[in-house]
C-alpha cells in the first residue's frame, strides 16, 4: 500500500475503509467503518478468535493512533460514532455519521396489501441474524393472526412451521431469482431480522427503500438504518419480538412506518454517502438535502 501510495502522485484525500494499517505520514484521510474493535469483541467474531488479550489490545491502540491522525473518523452508524468517541477520546467533532448505500435498486412500488401480515427474513447468517427466534415469534403471532405468513430467505436449514415459506439463498445476479427477491419485498408488509448482533445492516434500508418497515436489533447499529421506519428490539427478549410483530400486524401501523420507512430510505445512498465523505475530508462544500440530518 505504501509503494502505491508512493507512485501515485498528491492525492486530495483517502477513505480508509478499516483501521488494520497506518498510512504513511502527510496523507489526507478519513476513517469510514461500521464497528471499532472495542465493539466487535462483544460478539464471537470467527475472525477474532484466538487473540489474546495483549493482541487485542495491540488492535485498538492501533485504531486510537489511526483514528488521532485523521482527518476526520466516519461512521456507517449512531452506535459506532458514539464508540469512537466514547471508548477511543476522539473529539465528537471530529466524528461524522455518514451511512451507507443501497447495494440494490428497491423493488417497484405497487399497491399492497396491508390487511394480511407478510413478514420478510433476509440473511444469510442464520444464526447471527436470529432466525430461530422470528419464527418461534412468529408461530406465536399466527395463533392470532392464522392467514399470516413468513418468507425465509437467506442460509437457512429446513423450516416445518405452518405459515413458513422457505426460498434458501437467492441471488441477486440471476435474474429469475432477482425478481423473486422483489416480488417478495412488493408483497411484504414487514421485514423481520432483530440480530444477535448488527453493526448497520443495508437490508434495512433495502426493505425501507421499497415501503416496508423493519423489527431490527439494539445490539449494534440498526437504528440508525431504520430511522423512523420501523423498531429495534433486544434480539434476547423472545416477548418483546413477539409484541413487535404482534404491533406491525396492525394494518394501518405498519403502513404508516412503511411510509416512513421509505422516507428514511432516501438518505442511503452511496452517492450521499460519498459527498458526506467529501465533506469530512474538507475538500467539498456541498450541503445536498438530507446531509444535516447526518453531519
Amino acid at each position: 500500500m505504501r509503494r502505491r501510495l508512493a507512485q501515485t502522485g498528491p492525492l486530495d484525500g483517502i477513505v480508509q475503509r478499516g483501521c488494520e494499517m497506518l498510512l504513511p505520514a502527510g496523507q489526507r484521510f478519513v476513517t469510514y467503518e461500521d464497528s471499532t474493535v472495542v465493539q466487535a469483541l462483544s460478539y464471537p467474531w470467527p475472525h477474532l478468535w484466538g487473540l489474546s488479550a495483549a493482541d487485542v489490545e495491540r488492535y485498538a491502540a492501533r485504531q486510537r493512533r489511526v483514528y488521532a491522525a485523521a482527518q476526520a473518523c466516519c461512521a456507517c452508524t449512531h452506535w459506532a460514532a458514539e464508540s469512537i468517541t466514547g471508548s477511543y477520546g476522539i473529539a465528537a467533532e471530529r466524528v461524522f455519521v455518514v451511512g451507507l448505500g443501497q447495494n440494490h435498486p428497491p423493488a417497484e412500488l405497487s399497491p399492497r396489501d396491508w390487511s394480511v401480515p407478510r413478514y420478510l427474513f433476509v440473511g444469510v447468517d442464520w444464526e447471527r441474524k436470529n432466525g430461530p427466534a422470528v419464527v418461534a415469534a412468529f408461530s406465536r403471532v399466527r395463533e392470532r393472526h392464522p392467514e399470516a405468513r413468513l418468507d425465509v430467505v437467506g442460509g437457512h436449514p429446513r423450516v416445518d412451521v405452518p405459515g413458513v415459506v422457505g426460498h434458501g439463498p437467492l441471488s441477486r445476479t440471476d435474474p429469475a431469482e432477482r425478481e423473486l427477491v422483489a416480488s417478495l419485498y412488493r408483497s411484504a408488509t414487514a421485514f423481520v431480522m432483530p440480530s444477535l448482533h448488527e453493526p448497520a445492516g443495508i437490508v434495512y434500508v433495502e426493505a425501507g427503500a421499497a415501503g416496508v418497515p423493519s423489527i431490527g436489533s439494539t445490539d449494534g447499529g440498526a437504528a440508525t438504518m431504520i430511522g423512523p421506519g420501523g423498531v429495534v428490539v433486544d434480539p434476547l427478549d423472545a416477548e418483546r419480538i413477539y409484541t413487535a410483530m404482534l404491533e406491525l400486524a396492525d394494518p394501518r401501523t405498519a403502513q404508516r412506518l412503511g411510509d416512513l420507512a421509505q422516507r428514511h430510505a432516501g438518505l442511503f445512498t452511496w452517492r450521499k454517502v460519498a459527498e458526506r465523505l467529501l465533506r469530512a475530508l474538507a475538500i467539498a462544500a456541498v450541503d445536498p438535502a438530507g446531509l444535516a440530518e447526518f453531519l
